[in-house]
């Protein structure tokens, strides 16, 4: 296909599919798609599932975007799940939805059907289940259909950015453009400086080219190798705290910060959430999280961030970015931060939610490419690049796994790296179960990486079997390590108690030679009085998203019982 063939296609009509053979179902399910969609898109059908691949196959051909397809379960010949195992071949884009007819019981799950729904799902076979019987399509169709739609056109149609950047595809200060917008949810565009339409921003905003990567704002504004202070400032974000003094201020907005901020404004604490980098933390880069309460479909860590931090500032919190505490002290009964470029914020409590990071690897080779094909954490915004490469992933908890997965959708092959002797020891039980069953992910068990290969991006790995030495060098175009969180509280060796390994002591865990009160720490309370911490960087604390959350919002119940005490020993009441 010509290039300016392959640009039509982009711009055609998206298509939403249906394979039904019960001929009045599929008419009904065709006729409430094209009343809402209709404006937008083309439906169309088939009655059997052979008409239905062979329709698909030429769509693919033509180029033609496949947003969702829709199988009957039963259909004959070939069942539904079997079709859409098609569809994932021919249109990788496309959300594929099995629709199942009610059972006798008339819920809204077919418990007839519950096993092989289950198997279907936990597989990755299907992204959703749709019941045929509705009463109204606005009820249980419409929302998941419109759920496909938004997040095709988001990827694939133009939509309105903050910022356009142009730069090198490759390049380390590219990537972190890429990166720092993306986690933040800062709509941009990237393109690449030596494609046309590259070249065409660098003539049209009188751009240097020596002085790339270039942020160009919708304003107009070009900023040449923008820092992330930049960027925050030329986007109106705050990076300076508003009030004098807050109730509580909370360092990091990963998912314990968040759902502190969350619970502190929503129950009338003045509170300021610091974070240095992104929203959401390293669950902020997770692909998908499939097994948080109440997401039956999943959500991404990304945007289960946006929308906490969405649900705080309309509680009235307040968010500073960019600023990276180095320092923190009691000024009598206030807690003192002081950040690296000497700004200060003074709270009455602060609760340390900044989480970790993963371990880099002592390989030079690395070091020098990392953004160039070297990547840590999961760095979903690099994925769609990698379409047709070889990948690897190295790390066996569920962040490698939801990373693989991730990757899997564009890569050709993706090898997922484990020093240890199983799967199953890190990972949780659904992510193992889709990563078994996926055909483009390969698993090394006992396989570690050892060096790297390339002048100005990645082109290979060495690996070394564990057990045997033997080494190989292996082709890749990217290398994900997602290993060993670490957390990075040296700073705050001389304000609370670490553990041996840097982890925040707190409650019955704060040895009691280093306690000053006379009444136990409260939960979640550090060795300073005041001063709680939440999340991954607390000693003890359970490395999921959910636990992050719990310990956050448990957290704010114990900076009332704080406040409470320290507002009575006041005389003043202050």
């Amino acid at each position: 296909m010509r290039l300016d063939e392959s640009a039509e296609a982009a711009e055609a009509c998206p298509v939403l599919f249906v394979v039904d053979a019960d001929p009045q179902a599929r008419a009904r399910t065709e006729s409430a798609l094209t009343r809402r969609f209709g404006p937008d898109c083309s439906v169309q059908s088939a009655d059997s599932a052979s008409g239905g691949l062979a329709a698909l196959e030429r769509l693919a051909r033509a180029g033609t975007p496949v947003v969702l397809v829709a199988a009957d379960l039963h259909l004959p010949g070939m069942g539904g799940i079997d079709v859409l195992d098609r569809v994932h071949q021919l249109h990788r884009d496309a959300s594929r939805v099995l629709l199942v007819a009610m059972d006798q019981h008339r819920t809204r799950i077919p418990f007839t059907e519950l096993a092989t729904l289950q198997r279907a799902i936990a597989l990755g076979r299907i992204d959703a289940f749709v019941m045929k019987e509705w009463v109204t399509p606005e009820e249980w169709l419409y929302p998941q259909v419109q759920e496909a739609l938004t997040a095709w056109t988001l990827a694939h149609r133009p939509r309105h950015v903050v910022y356009r950047i142009v730069g090198d595809q490759w390049a380390l200060r590219s990537h972190q453009l890429r990166d720092f917008l993306s986690r933040n949810g800062v709509p941009f565009e990237f393109v690449a400086a030596d494609c046309d339409r590259g070249q065409q921003l660098l003539r049209e905003f009188d751009i240097d080219a020596a002085r790339l990567p270039a942020a160009i704002h919708a304003g107009g504004r070009v900023l040449y190798d923008p820092a992330p202070a930049d960027l925050a400032v030329s986007h109106g974000i705050a990076t300076r705290p508003s009030q004098p003094i807050y109730d509580l201020a909370v360092l990091g907005a990963g998912p314990a910060g968040l759902a502190a901020g969350v619970y502190g404004a929503s129950e009338g604490l003045r509170t300021l959430v610091i974070e240095p980098e992104a929203l959401g933390g390293q669950a902020g880069t997770s692909s998908l999280i499939r097994n948080y309460l109440g997401f039956t479909r999943g959500i991404g860590g990304a945007e289960l961030a946006h929308r906490a931090w969405e649900q705080a500032v309309l509680f009235s919190a307040e968010f500073m970015f960019t600023q990276r505490a180095s320092r923190l002290t009691a000024r009598g009964a206030d807690r003192v931060i002081t950040f690296q470029e000497g700004t200060e914020v003074i709270a009455r409590a602060v609760l340390i939610a900044v989480g970790v990071t993963y371990r880099r690897l002592p390989i030079p080779a690395l070091d020098r490419l990392v953004g160039s094909g070297v990547f840590y954490g999961a760095a979903g915004v690099e994925a769609p690049a990698l379409a047709g490469a070889q990948v690897y992933v190295v790390g066996g908890a569920n962040s490698a796994g939801q990373a693989a997965l991730h990757l899997a959708k564009f890569a050709a092959q993706v090898t997922l790296l484990i020093r240890g002797d199983s799967l199953t020891a890190g990972m949780s039980a659904y992510l193992v179960t889709q990563i078994e069953a996926a055909p483009t992910i390969d698993v090394k068990l006992r396989t570690r990486l050892v060096d790297g290969h390339g002048q100005s991006r990645l082109e290979g790995l060495t690996l070394e079997d564990t057990q045997t030495g033997r080494l190989e060098e292996v082709p890749a175009a990217a290398v994900f390590i997602l290993i060993g969180a670490q957390p990075h509280t040296d700073w705050l060796r001389d304000a609370v108690r670490l553990d041996d390994h840097g982890f925040v002591l707190t409650g019955a865990d704060v040895p009691t030679d280093m306690w000053e009160l006379t009444r136990a720490p409260l939960p979640f309370e550090s060795s300073l009085p005041g001063v709680f911490a939440a999340g991954d960087v607390r000693h003890g604390s359970v490395k999921r998203v959910a636990g992050a959350v719990g310990e956050g919002s448990v957290t704010v119940g114990s900076v009332h019982r704080y406040l409470a005490e320290l507002a009575a020993s006041m005389p003043n009441g202050r």
